[in-house]
């Protein structure tokens, strides 16, 4: 695994331990990504994997599956399975889920930007932009009463 610095965020709180990648060191053994299937992570099956690199350094960060037809199968079934409850959710109780969304974007933003950093190459500041744009979203969802739709 890399070391855990903020070289990518150019902070002066180096001394601070993360417990996430902060840097364009190479990984030396990058681990496969994961789908999310009826609340938890599920290894593939598939064959075709698709390479994800840190444009930085052009060093493999992780491979990305190239779902199978049963694995999309599966999760439209997930969700069609999970529709009926979450259709009988109250409103009040569909804002109290998007509040504790946006306070994870919140409690989690220099993580969430240290990954578009080395998942698309962007400088910190900016990718800290693209979450701040994320969290305007979501905060619009609930203020506008849209996670009702």
């Amino acid at each position: 695994m890399a070391t855990k610095k903020y070289a990518l965020h150019g902070s002066a709180r180096s001394s601070s331990a993360v417990s996430y990648i902060t840097s364009h060191d190479k990984i030396a053994s990058p681990v496969d990504t994961k789908y999310f299937l009826d609340n938890q992570f599920v290894d593939s099956k598939t064959t075709e994997w698709i390479d994800l690199h840190d444009p930085a350094t052009n060093n493999l960060v992780t491979r990305v599956p190239q779902s199978t037809e049963e694995e999309l199968k599966a999760a439209v079934d997930s969700a069609a399975k999970a529709f009926p409850s979450w259709k009988a959710t109250s409103l009040l109780a569909r804002q109290q889920v998007m509040f504790r969304f946006v306070a994870l974007i919140r409690e989690n933003w220099d993580r969430l930007a240290a990954s578009i950093t080395l998942e698309q190459g962007k400088t910190f500041a900016d990718a800290k932009g693209d979450v701040l744009r994320g969290l305007q979203v979501a905060e619009v969802c609930y203020c506008f009463g849209w996670v009702g739709l």
